[in-house]
């Protein structure tokens, strides 16, 4: 079962108005629902209202004696408006919030005069120290007094519905805000529940949570509706560090790679997202790993940072950048996706089943939106599920970055290089390493990315190469490669931009050892004589790597194990001794640290007769491994004859 934290069941009185009691318990005749619709702005692009008529249409059919609560980050659409005014006008209750930022806009201001300052809350009231309605700083990481820059977002874009289309309780979580013209050209989704009444008073207790701007570094509350199949992540949160409580990241964290819809059968997660920076590694970790695991991951995306796209890339992870241009000397017409949805088909390590996963809402990826007021919504179901898996195909086929290009830029480029396979714990790889190399100036439309101008990557020691890559396709390079040579290798890569911006070089060294170690000392002619119990040396065994004493690339023995055995059921560990030693004298001109004990051994056997009446053997066998995992393995045998004329030998 989900993890739930549930909203107090009470009636909360917030600036006059309180929030509604839980509807009847939903019975067998009225189970939860569940409708997506989807923005396409084509390839024109062609404004689509469809979001926002249906929007519309559910608050048209609202009761008298019915509530609607809405929040939005932008809101500029006089249609909207009239409708929620109407609806006031008839007898239902209307409350709401938006973004602080707003208070100037004519539409915002004639809605407040409407609805009335107690139902209609501009964030920041009334001195408009945040934009925000609850978060409260802008690193709300510690505990602080607040501060006023960078000031957090009421970023949330969502409606409720006690009753509407003939349903109790429906909530309305869309990507998109009501402002035109840009938000209609845009790719946005939205998402309909109907019959959940504890998601939709978890909702609704979120806006009068809002409407109150009580300032909380940590308001987050998690919700899941009546079966558990909805759950909402509310933000603000308190972070102890941006790498820690991730709300996305943790949600990552429950993905269990071994089983889900990828061609390979293992997990797949598709990412519609408009904004992804590096500030936000902690997701970009989780991501990193579950690729390594064996979850298949794509990505779409309109802004991302070079940092991101690059290790992304370098991982074999598919970006598809997305932003189309086409008549942008039209204020606002571009395409871009505004969406931010993810959808797992994978192993759940919360049920340990795997789940059709979507989670929507309106949280981007960077860090600002940790700290604004703002949504995830995690939805299991399947045909939500593939109905957003068809829009993403939708926008994937579309895919297009044709990015404005600015007068300044002087954020750095970023280069990263992922190598397969890993070296082992010694840092030795004993075949050939493919090495897959991407740089990226971000993906950052309008103007904010002057593009990849050089990718130079350089090898140097074992094998030697050198080469510049110029220019960029779809906000990226990338090379593949592969060191096969014998020892260390360095390689150096760094990127720079069209504004000359050049990161400073990384290096990634890869050491490879092929070649087993050689064992030496055991002997083939190995005969004790005479049987008079005493112990005698019959092998010096010695493993080493076959290399001349001028190549330091040598991985050098991690271990040298020798073991005897003989077929007399007498015989014991008394009969058999086995010192270990270094081998003296070390070659002074090799490194230190390749001579470890146990790379020599002395191997001394009990000169006795077998009990049997037959010969004694002593089976020797000695196995040594490299640093770098190779292996060798060499035996043989000593006799203790019957008689001294070699008798039962």
């Amino acid at each position: 079962m989900f993890v739930t934290r549930a909203v107090l069941a009470v009636a909360v009185a917030v600036l006059g108005a309180a929030v509604p009691a839980a509807a009847t318990e939903p019975d067998g005749s009225s189970p939860i629902r569940y409708r997506t619709f989807f923005q396409d702005p084509g390839s024109g692009p062609t404004p689509d209202f469809s979001l926002e008529n249906r929007a519309i249409a559910l608050i048209n059919d609202v009761p008298e004696g019915g509530q609607i609560t809405f929040t939005f980050r932008d809101f500029n659409r006089s249609t909207i408006a009239d409708a929620l005014i109407a609806a006031q006008r008839r007898g239902v209750a209307v409350d709401g919030v938006v973004d602080g930022q707003e208070r100037t806009g004519a539409v915002v201001q004639r809605l407040q005069a409407a609805l009335g300052s107690d139902r209609f809350v501009i964030c920041g009231s009334p001195s408009f120290e945040f934009s925000s309605c609850i978060a409260n700083t802008l690193n709300p990481f510690v505990s602080r007094p607040p501060v006023t820059t960078g000031k957090s977002l009421q970023h949330n874009k969502f409606m409720t519905f006690s009753r509407a289309d003939g349903r109790d309780v429906v909530v309305l979580q869309p990507s998109e805000n009501w402002l035109s013209p840009q938000q209609y050209n845009y790719y946005n989704d939205m998402v309909e529940i109907s019959g959940d009444h504890e998601l939709y008073r978890a909702y609704v207790q979120y806006v009068f949570d809002l409407k109150g701007q009580v300032r909380s570094d940590n308001r987050y509350v998690v919700t899941s509706g009546d079966d558990g199949r909805n759950t909402m992540f509310p933000s603000p949160r308190l972070q102890p560090s941006l790498d820690e409580d991730d709300t996305i990241a943790d949600r990552l964290r429950e993905v269990d790679c071994s089983e889900g819809g990828s061609a390979a059968g293992r997990g797949l997660i598709r990412i519609g997202n408009m904004q992804f920076d590096a500030s936000r590694r902690a997701i970009l970790r989780e991501l990193l790993e579950l690729d390594e695991a064996g979850c298949q991951i794509e990505h779409i995306v309109t802004n991302a940072d070079g940092e991101v796209i690059a290790r992304l890339v370098s991982a074999g992870i598919p970006v598809y950048p997305f932003y189309q241009r086409a008549a942008a000397t039209v204020s606002g017409r571009r395409i871009i996706v505004h969406d931010k949805f993810w959808l797992v088909d994978a192993k759940s390590k919360l049920t340990g089943r795997r789940m059709k996963t979507a989670y929507v809402g309106t949280s981007n990826w960077r860090t600002d939106e940790q700290y604004s007021d703002d949504m995830l919504l995690r939805i299991v179901d399947d045909d939500v599920y593939d109905a957003y898996t068809s829009y993403w195909e939708l926008i994937k086929s579309r895919r297009i970055s044709n990015q404005d290009r600015p007068a300044t830029d002087t954020v750095l480029p970023s280069s990263a290089l992922t190598a397969t396979p890993r070296p082992n714990p010694t840092g030795w790889n004993r075949s050939d390493v493919t090495l897959r190399l991407a740089a990226s100036d971000g993906h950052a439309p309008p103007g904010n990315a002057s593009g990849l101008k050089r990718f130079h990557i350089q090898t140097s020691g074992a094998q030697v190469s050198s080469e510049d890559i110029l220019g960029e396709d779809d906000g990226y390079r990338v090379r593949e490669s592969t060191v096969s040579a014998e020892g260390t290798t360095t390689i150096s890569h760094f990127a720079e931009d069209g504004m000359g911006n050049t990161e400073s070089p990384h290096s990634y060294v890869v050491r490879i050892d092929k070649t087993p170690p050689a064992i030496t000392g055991l002997r083939d002619d190995c005969e004790l004589w005479p049987p008079n119990h005493k112990f005698r040396d019959v092998a010096d065994v010695i493993a080493t790597d076959p290399v001349a004493e001028a190549n330091l690339s040598v991985s050098g023995i991690a271990e040298l194990v020798v073991t005897v055995s003989s077929n007399d059921p007498a015989a014991d560990d008394g009969d058999i001794r086995i010192t270990y030693r270094p081998v003296e004298p070390a070659p002074t001109a090799w490194p230190a640290d390749l001579f470890t004990s146990g790379r020599a051994a002395t191997v001394a056997l009990r000169a006795a007769k077998a009990s049997t009446g037959a010969a004694r053997f002593y089976d020797i066998e000695a196995r040594a491994t490299d640093k770098a995992g190779n292996s060798t393995t060499a035996s043989a045998t000593c006799i203790v004859p019957h008689s001294n004329a070699g008798g039962n030998r």
